[in-house]
């Protein structure tokens, strides 16, 4: 078998894995369009999040952007897919926090199918790890507890993720009242 019949196979494997997962939104561009920029990890090394350094899924724990830059130029494709869910108004947080936890199963689900499928696939997430919970990462301090479940941010990565999803054909802003969460798969 060619090795493009291979990514093929493993494409449409990680596609349908998406679709069982759940996700709202999916759409695919060349891995070779992905654009590793500083100024992203920048925003990440500001700490707004609060995860710099205290998750293994974000800088300087996951990776430098040449790491990310070698991992990318091994792919042939990037699967773009997205949760999203209507919020009540413009400052519903509770919303905005059953979404990215709904992203979070989801992503989960899909890294367990992954897994279980025997391709050579690397998952991005959207934001900080929370597979462990919030604030129980045991990053420094000791190994990763889950490292075959947890996948890097996109914007650890150094991805603007705006950009990766115009290339890839979704839309980043899915309107107003909304909240969306956006995660790939190289594959």
């Amino acid at each position: 078998m060619s090795d493009v019949s291979c990514v093929s196979e493993a494409r449409a494997a990680v596609e349908q894995l998406i679709r069982e997962a759940g996700f709202d939104s999916v759409g695919v561009c060349a891995a070779s369009s992905l654009k590793v920029l500083e100024e992203v990890r920048d925003m990440c090394a500001a700490d707004r999040c609060r995860a710099y350094g205290r998750s293994w899924s974000c800088p300087p724990a996951c990776g430098s952007l040449d790491q990310f830059a070698a991992l990318f130029a091994r792919y042939q494709d990037c699967i773009v897919f997205q949760t999203t869910l209507p919020l009540e108004d413009d400052f519903d947080y509770e919303g905005m926090v059953a979404a990215k936890a709904l992203h979070d199963k989801r992503s989960l689900r899909l890294a367990m199918g992954v897994l279980d499928s025997g391709h050579d696939v690397s998952l991005l997430g959207a934001g900080s790890c929370m597979l462990c919970g919030e604030d129980a990462c045991t990053c420094p301090d000791e190994p990763c507890v889950n490292p075959e479940l947890m996948h890097p941010s996109m914007e650890a990565a150094g991805l603007w993720v705006s950009e990766v999803c115009k290339t890839a054909g979704v839309p980043y802003n899915h309107g107003p009242q909304s909240m969306t969460y956006t995660s790939c798969a190289l594959v």
